[in-house]
């Protein structure tokens, strides 16, 4: 079985592939505007020499993110799944922050030198927004992966300083920055371990989330 996942949210291209037993490639563009032009070849190139018939479901980071960029992956993951009819997982960028940042306290708690229990907690993400805001989320971790107890939505610095105040256990903090692509393997593993649960989404659920309105009004 094969995954393909597709992340065009920050100004990179992260592309992520694995058969889930061991074998996996990731790979970024620094391709910026020149994404709308360079996806799709490097995305044929990516996948070689695996026939597009061995693909069993694709994953794309829906944002939040750049609404270009944003739209171009999500469009074209649609696509890909509707012609191959296979399920497509849409999965928040910031969850697949999220999911890095509990990768690396999960590290960080097997050390000899450090206190178990490193990993618990929610995991509280923010990135920068336009206008001065921010989009923000907190996912708890849990057996069957990450939960949403705050959704993806846009805040000012104040209200979401208020929101993590106001939540009832300890969160640890992580902040999304340029290196969004680097991700692309988190949305893999995020549509995986939904895979495994059963959850079999057709590519017409999958939608774009911009969080806000792409021009200044």
């Amino acid at each position: 079985m094969l995954g393909l996942a597709i992340h065009t949210c920050g100004p990179a291209l992260g592309l992520a592939l694995g058969n889930f037993e061991g074998e996996i490639r990731q790979q970024t563009w620094p391709l910026g505007r020149d994404l709308s032009t360079q996806l799709h070849p490097l995305l044929i190139e990516f996948v070689a020499p695996h026939p597009w018939s061995d693909f069993s479901f694709l994953a794309v980071a829906q944002g939040p993110g750049g609404f270009t960029g944003t739209r171009i992956g999500v469009v074209t993951a649609r696509t890909l799944a509707q012609q191959l009819e296979i399920p497509l997982f849409g999965v928040s960028s910031l969850a697949a922050v999220a999911q890095r940042a509990l990768k690396d306290l999960s590290s960080q708690s097997q050390g000899p030198s450090q206190s178990q229990g490193k990993a618990d907690g929610a995991i509280a993400v923010e990135m920068q927004a336009r206008r001065g805001q921010l989009f923000t989320a907190i996912y708890q971790p849990t057996a069957s992966g990450l939960e949403s107890v705050h959704a993806d939505q846009v805040l000012s610095a104040e209200d979401w300083e208020k929101q993590l105040s106001q939540h009832p256990h300890p969160l640890h903090r992580a902040i999304a920055g340029e290196d969004l692509a680097e991700t692309v393997t988190q949305v893999l593993d995020l549509a995986h371990q939904r895979w495994t649960g059963g959850d079999r989404p057709d590519w017409s659920t999958v939608l774009p989330y911009y969080g806000q309105h792409p021009v200044d009004r």
